[in-house]
């Protein structure tokens, strides 16, 4: 397996990671003992990066994920995402700190490795349209750091980051 630093963290992370979301939905959908021989067999081969998300079966793949994890108990890391809802704008560090605290109670693990945001990024918002959970670059560099580096600092996570989805102005603002 070849390896690459994951960028500034220091991580050497598989070229290939582990990716438990919905497009081949093994985490989400298949038997127990399934989920443990692909995972198994996924860090023989020398995969050492999980991807998961809350939204990923409405949480299902996390907590199959931390499932198989707790029986294998591998070094591994595990990077999970959290997307803020429109009616949780008011609030965005208390969104994100109960999304973080959810989904590790799900792995049943005490911190993930990653943590990114997974809202489109924005100059401004526009009520109404199909990004209503959009947020703008000020409310991440602002809002979303501040939560992020807190949930740091508190242990929760090592790292943190963006998925890079949005209007590029904005990205490159944030980035």
């Amino acid at each position: 397996m070849e390896y690459r630093t994951l960028g500034k963290t220091g991580l050497r992370v598989s070229a290939l990671g582990f990716g438990c979301g919905n497009v081949g939905g093994l985490l989400i959908r298949e038997e127990p003992r399934t989920r443990v021989r692909a995972v198994a067999r996924a860090i023989e081969a020398g995969i050492n990066y999980f991807d998961t998300a809350s939204m990923y079966g409405n949480g299902q793949s996390e907590q199959n994920l931390g499932q198989v994890l707790n029986e294998l108990k591998p070094d591994v890391y595990v990077g999970t995402k959290v997307r803020i809802r429109p009616d949780e704008m008011g609030d965005l560090g208390g969104a994100i700190h109960r999304s973080v605290e959810a989904s590790l109670t799900r792995m049943a693990r005490e911190q993930v490795e990653l943590i990114q945001l997974h809202n489109h990024i924005v100059q401004r918002r526009t009520p109404g349209g199909e990004r209503d959970s959009a947020l703008t670059s000020q409310e991440v560099l602002e809002d979303v750091i501040s939560a992020f580096r807190q949930l740091q600092a508190d242990g929760k996570v090592r790292f943190y980051g963006i998925t890079g989805l949005g209007d590029p102005v904005a990205l490159f603002e944030v980035i």
